[in-house]
Formats: C-alpha cells, sequence, structure tokens
C-alpha cells in the first residue's frame, strides 16, 4: 500500500473512527484502526463488541493494500503533524506502516488486516433516508434519559420505532422517560421496532452533526444489527435483545393535570442550573413551587444544602389548571438534562399532584403542547 491524502482530512477520519475502538479485548486487533484502500480512497475503521465505524477519505493511490495499527498512536501522531499531504507506504513484510509528511516520519507495527474481523455491512432488508438534521435533533433530545449502566441491558439503549409515516425515539432508565417523534415516510406497512446501544446512539448524533445530507438507516436480513451511513461515513451497530418498556402508557394523560406552567425555556433552564450549585452538594433536590396570580404567576426553582446555604430564583410564568399553587421536588440533573434537549422558547410543565411525575413538553408559538416530544420526571420525595 502506498497512499497520499491530506492531513486534516486523515486526522477527522481518525476522530470519527477512534471512537469504536476496544478498550479492552482478547483481540489484540480490535485495539487497532484498519486502513485499507477501497474505490479510488482511504478506507479508516474500527469496532468494539456494540458497533463499528468506517470512513472513506479521499486520497491519492500508488499502490492498493491494507493493515491494522494502533489506533491511538496513529490518531495521535496524525493530530499532532501541521496541515499538509500525509504519505502511508506499507511494508507487507514486516507488517509495518511508515507514515511521513513534511519533516516527521515514523513507522509503526501493525497487524496484518486478515486478522481484523469482517464489518457487516451486507444489503439491508429495509433502507429509510432523512436529513441528518432532522436525526441530531431527535437523537440529542431522547438519549439523555436511557440508563448509564448495563443492570437492566434493554434500558441502556434507545427504542426505534418505525410507522408508516414517523419514526419515534425513546429512552428511559427508571426514574425519566424521553420520547419524540418526528414525520417520516418509510413505506412500511406496520411499526418496526429495534433497540439500539446508548453508545451508538451517541456516536451517530456527533457523527451526522459534522455531515450536513441524509442518512440512511438500514436494517440487515437478521434484524441482528442496524446500520447508519451517509455519503462518507458508516455506523453499523448491535441491538440489544429484550422488549422495551410499553412507555406509551407511562406519559401523564395532559386531561388529568392539575396544574400546567409555561415560561421561557432560557429562563427556566439558567434558574435551574443556578439552583443546582446548592442541589449538587446537599441531596440533589431542586425543589419548583409554582404561584398563580391575576397578573401571570411564576414558577420559583429552589435548593438548600446544609454546608453551603440555601438559593431561590423566579422565573415568570404563566399558570393554568384546577390548581394554581403547587409544588414538586425533581433530581437537579434529571431537570438539567431535559431542559437542556428542549428547542423551542418556551417550555410547559404539568403535574398531577407532588408525587406523581412531571411532564415536560415543548410550546409552540400559540402556547400549546407540543405532543411530538415528551419527557417524563419522577418526583423526588423530601421532608420538608
Amino acid at each position: 500500500m502506498n497512499v497520499t491524502c491530506l492531513q486534516e482530512n486523515l486526522n477527522r477520519g481518525l476522530s470519527l473512527v477512534s471512537r469504536a475502538v476496544a478498550a479492552r479485548s482478547p483481540l489484540p486487533v480490535l485495539s487497532n484502526v484498519l486502513l485499507a484502500t477501497e474505490d479510488g480512497g482511504l478506507k479508516l475503521a474500527a469496532m468494539n463488541q456494540q458497533m463499528a465505524i468506517s470512513v472513506w477519505t479521499g486520497a491519492s493511490i500508488q499502490s492498493e493494500g491494507a493493515i491494522t495499527v494502533p489506533a491511538r498512536l496513529l490518531s495521535d501522531f496524525i493530530g499532532q503533524l501541521p496541515e499538509g499531504v500525509v504519505a502511508l507506504e506499507l511494508d507487507a513484510e514486516t507488517d509495518t506502516l511508515e507514515v511521513s509528511s513534511g519533516r516527521f516520519r515514523a513507522k509503526m507495527k501493525g497487524i496484518d488486516a486478515d486478522e481484523f474481523p469482517p464489518i457487516p455491512e451486507g444489503d439491508a432488508e429495509r433502507e429509510l433516508e432523512m436529513p441528518t438534521s432532522v436525526w441530531t435533533s431527535i437523537i440529542e433530545q431522547v438519549v439523555v434519559a436511557a440508563a448509564q449502566d448495563d443492570s437492566r441491558p434493554v434500558l441502556a439503549g434507545v427504542s426505534l420505532t418505525f410507522g408508516p409515516d414517523y419514526v419515534e425515539l425513546a429512552a428511559a432508565d427508571g426514574y425519566r422517560l424521553a420520547v419524540r417523534r418526528a414525520a417520516a415516510e418509510t413505506g412500511l406497512s406496520e411499526p418496526t421496532q429495534i433497540v439500539v446501544p446508548r453508545a451508538a446512539m451517541v456516536e451517530l448524533s456527533r457523527i451526522l452533526t459534522d455531515d450536513p445530507g441524509a442518512v440512511t438507516i438500514g436494517l440487515t436480513a437478521n434484524a441482528s444489527s442496524v446500520r447508519f451511513s451517509t455519503r462518507a461515513v458508516s455506523l453499523v451497530s448491535q441491538l440489544i435483545d429484550g422488549q422495551f418498556p410499553a412507555y406509551q402508557q407511562l406519559i401523564p394523560d395532559t386531561d388529568n393535570m392539575e396544574t400546567r406552567v409555561v415560561a421561557d425555556t432560557a429562563a427556566v433552564a439558567q434558574a435551574t442550573r443556578i439552583a443546582a450549585l446548592f442541589a449538587r452538594d446537599g441531596q440533589n433536590v431542586i425543589r419548583a413551587t409554582i404561584e398563580g396570580n391575576d397578573d401571570g404567576g411564576r414558577l420559583v426553582l429552589s435548593a438548600n444544602s446544609a454546608e453551603l446555604g440555601e438559593n431561590q430564583g423566579e422565573v415568570e410564568a404563566e399558570v393554568f389548571g384546577t390548581n394554581t399553587s403547587a409544588q414538586i421536588a425533581f433530581n437537579y440533573r434529571f431537570l438539567t438534562d431535559c431542559l437542556g434537549t428542549v428547542s423551542s422558547e418556551r417550555v410547559s410543565l404539568s403535574l398531577a399532584g407532588p408525587t406523581s411525575p412531571g411532564l415536560v413538553r415543548q410550546v409552540d408559538k400559540d402556547g400549546d403542547d407540543m405532543p411530538s416530544f415528551s419527557h417524563v420526571i419522577m418526583p423526588m420525595h423530601t421532608v420538608s
């Protein structure tokens, strides 16, 4: 293999695939990144037990070939080089890759590319194409609610439901639930649901943020994996076995809510972040107090710490419902995460009581809730 390419393109590709490098693996080759000439360009690939990421970058090919080299070493070395042309030359007899650019040169010991496991990139049984901008927004609004550990594997994933004219993402960790639906013509006659690991969805969001255009979602024939691909990047993820909770019945019925408060999203987020300074050194509790009056009302967010003191922030709000004076307590992390995903200028919080889940929704320009997004947060029980 004898290849030349631009440092900035190679550096970007390595930064993407490096996220799929196995941290610990019985197979040493999975700590490496694959470099292979393919279709007149240079293919970079890495994989772990959950996912594989492949990136195709433009290159000038003098001779074909493939090799795997230590991912961290190559990525760090390329990242330190100045912008310009990088030459990659493989000594196939010793599995050594020589990397040179300007006055810098290195030789890296590699492992034969034949030892790198094949990446499942076969033809998909079903495919759906959507704008990447839609996917990045809906992933970010949902993935924050997925469980961070694998004690219940299905909750460490994100549910993707493809309906005839929509795609719906959902995640839950037992304390909160986030659901987001977006219009999409899938061509399916019946809904199809899969559960994708949280880590794969996080990486997908990062990939799509820097790759405008369209993303194609394809299920493989045996339905054991899913492929997300753009013009230059492909992410293949294993699916999580198991039944995702019937989450729709966990979303509170707005008809049963006693209190609904609507306020400026940025103002509520700011008040939450300030209260969190005290809550994080206490019991992680933020109290939300809703007070309605003839002038509209207010939402007060407060927290206290036995060691640090206490805080109270007030936000102007509109209050509706049969009970215009209410209070509830949330874990500050859950409320902060939720508000960080709201893209509308105003946000609503609906309550059925201090011991019932709170429902957060985006609000349109007319002041109405947008049911395409629901974030449910369980309350914390505190002693007054």
